[in-house]
């Protein structure tokens, strides 16, 4: 069986009509296993949801993980000559935060993408310690 990395990506959603509906979705694969994810904005950050996929079912099923990625200030542009290009800085990160599992946690890194037709965020995972405070489960409906 061969390895998947664990990366994934997450756009803003174009159809929200109610605050029960995510800001952002997407999709991601961790230790070989897609998931779907939902993300809401919240003062304190992006509270993310990690669930199965849903299919063609109406309803959520329960979550894997959750966390809240803070956002991460873009570094100011640097100051140079009149009509020179910037430098290449590589991508911007955007979020950073931890997801936490029943078993596991992964530091998650958000880096921002310019599609043909609007922004979106690309996913990598790295392994991490769980933290020992208990982390507070942001109901999707609040």
């Amino acid at each position: 069986m061969s390895s998947v990395p664990d990366r994934g990506k997450f756009f803003t959603n174009p159809d929200k009509k109610k605050p029960s509906q995510p800001d952002v979705f997407g999709d991601c694969v961790i230790n070989n296993v897609a998931y779907e994810l939902h993300g809401f904005k919240r003062s304190e950050g992006l509270a993310l949801h990690v669930a199965p996929p849903r299919g063609d079912r109406n309803t959520y099923p329960p979550d894997v993980f959750r966390g809240v990625l803070d956002a991460v200030e873009k570094p100011a542009a640097p100051k140079g000559k009149k009509g020179a290009p910037p430098p290449d800085t590589g991508p911007a990160v955007a979020w950073r935060g931890v997801i936490v599992g029943e078993d596991v946690a992964y530091l998650l890194t958000a880096t921002e993408k310019q599609g043909k037709s609007d922004l979106y965020w690309v996913l990598t995972f790295e392994k991490t310690e769980k933290p020992t405070d208990e982390v507070e489960w942001v109901d999707a409906d609040a």
